[in-house]
């Protein structure tokens, strides 16, 4: 089968996602590309959408062994007609334990026909200057993977003249999947009063408005971007990141205490791993 249209649909906070997923569909030399990104609330809002003639892939990262809950809600909201999907994940340098198998399994609920994996290393969300976790990643190296990743899913499909002939993509994972208990207990914390929010340095502050623009869950006051609604705030440090005075940062000692034991912990430098 030949690839002439591909759709991007991707949830991406700090953009580690999003360039990946470019560089693989790069990589398939598709006719034309459409992008699909579900990371603003305002752009998921409502979404749903049929696929049919056309491959889709499906991005997303990591949190605690799973898909993103964001991304996951918005991907469920996706149906398709046997359409061929290619699934990606995105990972820390810790472990995609079964995200991706996850993902597999969201994709086929809603009538995509998997047809090629991968987990790709993205930097860590909580990595940042004083406790580093796979910085600068995807590097080039990285993404010079993801398109020669992109040319393997072309070229698997090209040979196949029908999706129903091909054998079932098998991934790594396991049912039931992995309890996301890092994410159960700072909800537990949250309930007893801690906000595991990023906080704001009012001293350092410009009000330059970028921490609202690239928060996903509009969790940051439009007034006040000192405040964040703890309920709505996922974690993704895009606020922290994308800080030009570093003013926003996280200052909660027992979620710093966890980060530096990730630091220690994933130094070893780990590679993409492909399922095709």
């Amino acid at each position: 089968m030949n690839i002439r249209s591909i759709t991007s649909v991707y949830f991406s906070p700090t953009g580690t996602t999003r360039r990946i997923t470019e560089n693989i569909a790069s990589g398939m030399q598709g006719e034309e590309v459409t992008v699909l990104d579900c990371t603003g609330r305002s752009r998921r809002a409502g979404i749903s959408r049929t696929f049919h003639d056309e491959v889709v892939i499906l991005a997303a990262p990591v949190y605690y062994g799973r898909v993103q809950q964001t991304a996951a809600k918005c991907f469920s909201a996706l149906t398709a007609d046997k359409t061929p999907a290619v699934l990606v994940v995105v990972y820390g340098n810790r472990a995609y334990d079964d995200a991706l198998l996850e993902l597999h399994d969201i994709a086929v609920s809603g009538g995509f026909t998997p047809v090629a994996g991968a987990a790709f290393i993205g930097e860590h969300s909580f990595s940042s200057e004083a406790l580093p976790i796979a910085p600068g990643r995807p590097d080039e190296e990285d993404l010079g993977k993801a398109r020669e990743f992109g040319a393997a899913v072309r070229k698997k499909l090209q040979y196949l003249e029908f999706l129903d002939a091909m054998e079932p993509l098998i991934v790594s994972g396991h049912r039931p999947y992995v309890e996301p208990e890092v994410l159960y207990r700072i909800g537990e914390l949250r309930e007893s009063g801690a906000s595991f929010t990023p906080g704001t340095d009012e001293s350092l502050c410009t009000r330059c408005n970028r921490c609202i623009e690239v928060c996903p869950q509009d969790a940051i006051d439009r007034v006040d971007m000192t405040k964040t609604d703890k309920w709505q705030c996922v974690l993704c440090l895009a606020c922290v990141k994308v800080c030009p005075t570093g003013a926003r940062r996280l200052t909660e000692p027992m979620l710093l205490g966890r980060i530096r034991e990730l630091c220690e912990s994933c130094q070893r430098r780990k590679e993409p791993e492909y399922y095709l």
